[in-house]
């Protein structure tokens, strides 16, 4: 077990072939991280009892808050929001493992904090929303979007990844007294207490019910919020910039489209795009490999058949695994562009 998949299941023998298999399966859906499931070649073709029966109903036991636990979280967090005069919220990668988004943006309606994302979680809530800021991720963050964050009183982050490519560095301009740190399953306010078996989506949800409307922060940022300018149009025969290639994709754009954002150039600049309600987008930033949007883009286009998948991949990271463009051609892959 890695903290990039749950369980690996190793089937040698066809005696517990069925359990391991069921128990892999089980674990994914469970805890919404990958496994791996490793089956001899010479297994698949020989028959075995334990697979020719009834099926049996598969059923999984939700996963429960501990109430006692939860209540003192949400009171503590209230407390130390509703003392604030400017707080902000901030929603990371792990949301969508705890099946929080709609819980966060819930949140947000609620108390009229402004609410930003870090890169890895980009995607993950409305862009379209009234008082979305933007992401924030230090130095490079949306225009304006930063100094929000980092001049807040305090700062409610939601499923975040603090590595050294989402904290630019490890030098983000926050003060962990002044932060609230929500997990799937704890909270950590401040310096001070930590809550164990709270599940995100309850504690955040119960939240929105206990905090006062707050929008000073939404004021301050719409007094110095300057819109994106456009780019210089292109002269005849003038080289394609950059800046000219993002306005057009942005065009391309709707709710039926996925952007997968590869290592490198692509981190930066897709972040700089506009996601229409419903697009979908993928990136990592958990390390620095290359190469991994090309099959991602594959598995992405064969599992959203009705999204036109947009891949922005830069040429030395296609070289890395440019084959994989023959098993989209062998599997008849319609729906991406890269």
């Amino acid at each position: 077990m890695t903290s990039f998949h749950k369980l690996q299941a190793v089937v040698n023998n066809l005696e517990d072939a069925h359990e391991q298999i069921d128990t892999a399966i089980s674990t994914a859906l469970k805890e919404s991280k990958p496994v791996y499931i490793s089956i001899s070649c010479d297994l698949p073709s020989i028959p075995h009892p334990t697979f020719s029966g009834h099926h049996v109903p598969f059923f999984l036991s939700p996963r429960l808050s501990n109430q006692m636990s939860l209540e003192a979280a949400v009171e503590a967090a209230a407390a130390f929001l509703n003392k604030s005069v400017k707080p902000v919220l901030v929603g990371g990668a792990k949301m969508r493992m705890a099946k929080a988004r709609k819980a966060f943006v819930e949140l947000a309606d609620a108390c009229g904090y402004p609410f930003a994302v870090m890169p890895s979680a980009k995607g993950l809530v409305p862009e379209h929303h009234p008082r979305f800021i933007g992401t924030y991720w230090g130095v490079v963050s949306t225009p304006f979007c930063g100094e929000i964050v980092e001049s807040a009183d305090a700062y409610l982050f939601a499923g975040p990844i603090f590595n050294d490519h989402t904290s630019v560095g490890y030098s983000l301009l926050l003060n962990n007294e002044k932060a609230i740190i929500v997990q799937p399953d704890r909270v950590v306010i401040g310096n001070g207490p930590a809550f164990g078996c709270v599940l995100m989506k309850d504690f955040l949800r119960a939240l929105a019910t206990r905090l006062k409307k707050n929008t000073a922060a939404c004021e301050i940022h719409s007094r110095i919020f300057v819109p994106d300018g456009e780019p210089r149009p292109s002269e005849p025969g003038e080289p394609l910039r950059v800046n000219v290639f993002f306005k057009h994709i942005q065009k391309m754009l709707s709710g039926n489209s996925a952007v997968i954002a590869e290592t490198g150039d692509s981190w930066f600049n897709c972040q700089k795009l506009k996601l229409p309600e419903g697009c979908g987008y993928e990136c990592q930033l958990q390390y620095g490999s290359i190469g991994w949007s090309v099959g991602a883009t594959m598995g992405y286009a064969q599992a959203a058949k009705d999204k036109r998948v947009i891949s922005l991949i830069g040429d030395g990271s296609f070289q890395v695994t440019a084959q994989e463009v023959s098993t989209m051609l062998r599997w008849g892959t319609t729906s991406s562009s890269s």
